[in-house]
């Protein structure tokens, strides 16, 4: 087990059952393993495997079958209530469209005592290092509206202002968020945009930017503010070098 499958996996139970979110070519829960486990994802395997095949960074091989299918519906509409031990969510919950009502459809699934642990980009260190912050406030208006795709405003913030880096460039100071090359030149970004008005499939973007503090700090005021059943029981920051970092929320 790598170094990073082990720091995201420290903090849930050895044993017991629970699922793994999107696992793509490279999972973090064996089904061999101690842990009873399922996978779940959008669409079936055969659907991602024609989606990645020509992406020369998935082993399209390595991709299993996922066992719960949601098609973008809320994954307590699957398994039963305080039936889970734990949930592991490497890079998922960036792009959920409501971030509220994932953790809290996950809560639902859950025993007391359960735990989701999540990997998370860290915007200062991947493309997202020149877009502001998520606000609390985005965070209510995506949950109040039951939000099941990213806002237009969101694909705006992602196509305008995403940026061609790479930790190593963040890390030594050699670009900045305002030095940063841009992925899409302005004029570009707005023929890209004007395009997706018209379309109606899903567009998939980073939905949420936070740094290790900012995620702490904004899930705890959600938490508060909705009376959500859980604690952050655990932090590990971003390191030097690396692009993400890890929290562990518990069912309370």
């Amino acid at each position: 087990m790598t170094i990073r499958n082990q720091r995201i996996l420290a903090t849930i139970p050895e044993q017991g059952s629970g699922i793994e979110y999107g696992p793509l070519h490279r999972t973090l829960v064996p089904k061999s393993g101690s842990r009873s486990i399922r996978y779940v994802d959008f669409a079936p395997r055969d659907v991602l495997v024609k989606k990645y095949e020509s992406d020369p960074n998935v082993d399209v091989e390595l991709i299993p079958d996922i066992d719960i299918v949601t098609d973008g519906r809320r994954v307590d509409e699957f398994i039963d209530p305080d039936s889970l031990d734990f949930v592991v969510a490497s890079h998922i919950a960036e792009h959920v469209p409501d971030l509220v009502g994932w953790i809290q459809a996950n809560l639902n699934i859950l025993r007391i005592g359960g735990r989701i642990a999540i990997a998370f980009p860290d915007r200062r260190y991947c493309f997202d290092l020149a877009k502001q912050p998520s606000q609390t406030s985005d965070l209510i208006a995506a949950y109040l509206e039951e939000r099941t795709r990213p806002s237009f405003q969101q694909q705006c913030d992602h196509f305008f202002n995403i940026r061609q880096v790479t930790p190593s460039q963040v890390w030594n100071g050699e670009v900045t968020p305002k030095t940063a090359p841009l992925i899409h030149q302005p004029h570009k970004a707005v023929d890209i945009l004007r395009a997706l008005q018209k379309r109606s499939d899903y567009v998939d973007v980073h939905c949420w930017k936070f740094s290790d503090t900012e995620f702490f700090d904004t899930i705890n005021t959600v938490r508060a503010l909705f009376d959500l059943p859980f604690q952050i029981v655990s932090l590990f920051p971003t390191q030097c070098g690396t692009t993400e970092f890890y929290a562990t929320l518990e069912k309370t």
